[in-house]
């Protein structure tokens, strides 16, 4: 039997949702509504892999961070439709797969079992959505009249996701769909289009789509957990020298000189890395980057920060707030401030409201007062859950 991989689309902006951020990255309940969804899929027993379509502006840090969560396999850009984000997931199945789950990163409560039953249906039949009966009257709206016209509802269904497909069927319907110039608004409709038929599956209320504010106060009414928050720690010094460049939070400052380390020395990476590693009970930099490997040297503390918010996403916490201090008499932190906090919440995929750095002098006094090195500290508050039921099952 070939493999099963769902392709997350996870690319789209979310301008309905109104957040400074796509709304694939807000919180629900301590953990963004990414984390939610991935969580559940990679639960699912049927699913052997997960291609992930992100943001294409979303920082190359932030989309490698997610190869390190289970059963990630390839993580892809999207495009500017949807349609165009599917196309790019498909170009990255492994060989062997035999059937492909579309589903959607703003639907966070699909169950496993919807996976499992979406997967069989379209092992058996080619192609299969699930779907839920309309409970509302439905009427259309009579241009030409100016009036409205009641349907009868029995011949309607909400479709949800995942949809799944024999990944040849998939394929097809794409490239049909590119060479006619045609567009749908879900994959079945493009598969439908192609000749092939669609089953249904028994959909699921609870497989609610976060699409506006309202979708997500709904959606943290749907949840039966109790908040478990973590606070970390971090700090971190290093020595300012020549011949080097200078970064600071991701963000390469111009300076003399530079901070002297096995990585590029970015202390306030380190320091929020470490705040995170710390409130996970996981350790530090050194253990997870020990600084006698050579295949390590000159890393990118980006990289380090990344790798930090796998780790979090993986043992299911999210970032409530996070503040930092970095100390030194050169450069001037407060002009940098808005730059520093945005390159942190970029590669944590938060959004920048939670994210506060300031800076701080000694007056003359100390390492950072002599213009020796820098010093950083950091301190985070990460939101867990001890979660009855996750996507319908228990963890």
């Amino acid at each position: 039997m070939g493999k099963t991989v769902a392709i997350i689309v996870a690319a789209g902006a979310g301008r309905r949702m109104g957040a400074g951020v796509p709304k694939q990255f807000l919180p629900l309940a301590g953990r963004s509504l990414l984390d939610r969804t991935l969580r559940n899929v990679w639960g699912a027993p049927c699913v052997d892999g997960i291609v992930l379509a992100l943001p294409a502006d979303l920082p190359a840090e932030a989309k490698q961070a997610y190869l390190s969560l289970p059963k990630v396999i390839s993580v892809v850009d999207g495009g500017p439709e949807r349609q165009d984000t599917v196309r790019n997931g498909l170009a990255s199945l492994p060989a062997g797969t035999e059937i492909v789950l579309v589903h959607d990163a703003a639907r966070p409560f699909a169950s496993r079992d919807l996976f499992a039953r979406c997967a069989e249906r379209a092992r058996e039949h080619g192609a299969a959505v699930p779907v839920v009966p309309v409970s509302d009257t439905v009427k259309s709206w009579d241009r030409a009249a100016g009036t409205l016209v009641t349907r009868d509802r029995a011949e309607f269904l909400r479709v949800q996701t995942p949809q799944a497909f024999r990944v040849d069927i998939l394929k097809e319907a794409y490239g049909r769909a590119e060479r006619d110039g045609r567009a749908g608004t879900d994959d079945a409709a493009l598969v439908e289009a192609a000749g092939y038929p669609v089953v249904a599956v028994s959909g699921e209320e609870a497989n609610l789509k976060v699409t506006s504010p309202e979708d997500l106060r709904m959606a943290a009414g749907l949840l039966a957990e109790e908040p478990d928050f973590r606070v970390g720690l971090g700090g971190d010094a290093h020595r300012l020298v020549e011949g080097r460049d200078l970064w600071l939070g991701g963000v390469r400052v111009e300076h003399p000189k530079g901070l002297l380390g096995h990585s590029d020395g970015d202390v306030l990476l380190h320091a929020v890395a470490d705040a995170l590693y710390g409130a996970l009970g996981d350790r530090d930099i050194g253990f997870h980057f020990p600084p006698g490997r050579e295949e390590t040297r000159g890393i990118s503390s980006r990289s380090i920060l990344a790798h930090a918010r796998s780790r979090m996403t993986a043992l299911g916490f999210g970032l409530v707030g996070l503040d930092a201090v970095v100390v030194c008499e050169s450069p001037r932190i407060a002009p940098l401030s808005d730059a520093l906090r945005a390159s942190i919440a970029g590669i944590l995929s938060a959004p920048k409201e939670r994210v506060s750095v300031k800076g701080k002098t000694t007056e003359g006094m100390g390492f950072e007062g002599r213009g020796e090195g820098i010093s950083a500290w950091a301190v985070a508050l990460l939101r867990g859950t001890h979660s009855t039921e996750e996507g319908g099952a228990a963890e």
